[in-house]
């Protein structure tokens, strides 16, 4: 059976993106702070890595990153933002692995329970998970996923010295031991 045709434009607002479909009241869980077409699609870019696991596993958790920074609110946790830029530091600014930022998220989640609030930043997005979504190949996914990474951790640039801090005051030895970005 055939699917209505869209009757408008869904407005995201964590990343801006409007896709098709309107919203209906409540739909948009402030705890994601995402419209639900923009969560579905995102849902979409993280099965397409899972089906493509061996050529994009190792960017599946810069995805999870930088949508997360990127779609940032008051309403959601503190550690998921907090986790978002930590993960988005280690794997760009400290070169750790996907895996190694997932064990550096579990490592901290069972050591602190009290993360900091980041002011989101000013700057709108220049890229969002749509950008990656309309890859044309794994190849093309992978360097879209590395693009929009690095771009919303540019756009955070101002919480950069914060993050940094914290990795320092909660160390990470149990990540990689002797290992100089894992340090302290």
């Amino acid at each position: 059976m055939d699917q209505p045709a869209p009757t408008g434009w869904s407005v995201c607002p964590g990343c801006g993106l409007e896709l098709p479909g309107t919203e209906a009241a409540g739909s948009v869980d402030p705890r994601r702070n995402a419209s639900a077409a923009c969560w579905q699609l995102y849902g979409e870019v993280t099965g397409y890595e899972l089906q493509h696991v061996i050529r994009l596993g190792r960017y599946h958790q810069l995805t999870v990153d930088a949508y997360a920074a990127q779609h940032a609110g008051d309403a959601g946790p503190a550690i998921g933002l907090a986790f978002a830029l930590i993960g988005l530091h280690l794997a760009l600014e400290e070169g750790l692995s996907g895996s190694e930022v997932r064990d550096a998220h579990q490592a901290l989640a069972g050591r602190f329970r009290d993360w900091p609030r980041f002011a989101a930043p000013s700057a709108l997005p220049t890229m969002t998970v749509f950008d990656v979504a309309s890859a044309g190949s794994p190849d093309e996914h992978a360097e879209r996923v590395l693009y929009w990474a690095r771009s919303e951790w540019e756009r955070w640039q101002p919480a950069h010295d914060a993050v940094a801090r914290l990795i320092a005051e909660r160390p990470l030895r149990e990540v990689r031991p002797g290992r100089t970005s894992a340090r302290h």
